[in-house]
């Protein structure tokens, strides 16, 4: 059956899945959107989108998928209907607070279907406390270390085409620099650095990077980021040394 997507979280979904740039625009609209939830037990007394009061007991479906244990949702009603074999009830809650109601659990969505994804529970609990959008470490040097910084010899290409793609819809990103780096305080070997000029939400931008590079092959893993803030040090090589590989154009200028 073709995928013809029914609202706004459905065309994010398919934009998210063909490209990786489109991601962290997902995560977005997931938390703003409704899921739609196979009930067990009786139908309950209304059908759609609902409030769930105190002491409401919501029987939920699991299904088994891989050898592991999901509770299926979907992202509209003609997903849901197009998988269930008998009459069933369902509801309709904004996706937050399912998650929140059903937290420890891994979700599983629009499963049968064309266009879905796996909401594992460290993901699931990432989306509820904001720490998606929140660097996963934070590295501060507390006494001078002599580092090496270059142009790798096997530039990710694929990344760097993801990330531009990010760029020209984020308007808070002004440069993007890239290099080879090594710290022997910290790495095993070298790898990615990318450098960012920003003018606000530096976590929420590197934050989103992170997701895009966490699904983007690269060939000197991992990726880490720097903003550029004009106090010296590391930015001194990618000012000065470097050719940005992304800049934002002034409207009008080309």
């Amino acid at each position: 059956m073709t995928f013809e997507p029914q609202n706004q979280f459905e065309e994010s979904l398919i934009e998210a899945t063909v490209d990786p740039a489109c991601r962290p625009q997902f995560y977005k609209d997931l938390v703003e959107s409704d899921v739609f939830i196979i009930q067990e037990g009786p139908p309950p007394e209304k059908q759609g989108s609902v409030t769930l009061t105190e002491g409401y007991s919501l029987q939920i479906r699991h299904i088994e998928h891989n050898g592991k244990s999901y509770i299926p949702v979907f992202s509209s009603l003609q997903r849901l209907q197009a998988v269930i074999e008998r009459e069933s009830g369902y509801i309709a809650l904004n996706a937050l607070e399912f998650m929140k109601i059903t937290a420890g659990s891994d979700l599983l969505l629009n499963p049968g279907s064309e266009y879905g994804k796996e909401l594992t529970k460290e993901e699931i609990a990432s989306i509820i406390d904001g720490t998606i959008w929140q660097p996963s470490e934070r590295y501060v040097a507390e006494k001078d270390i002599q580092v090496t910084l270059g142009q790798p010899a096997n530039y990710p290409r694929e990344l760097v085409e993801v990330l531009i793609r990010f760029f020209k819809n984020t308007k808070q990103v002004k440069r993007a620099y890239l290099a080879h780096f090594y710290n022997p305080e910290t790495d095993e070997k070298p790898h990615t650095l990318i450098a960012l000029e920003v003018t606000e939400n530096w976590d929420v931008v590197m934050a989103s990077c992170g997701i895009i590079a966490r699904d983007v092959p690269s060939p000197d893993p991992p990726v880490d980021f720097l903003q550029i803030t004009g106090k010296g040090g590391l930015e001194d090589y990618f000012l000065r040394e470097c050719k940005p590989f992304y800049e934002k154009k002034l409207f009008g200028m080309f």
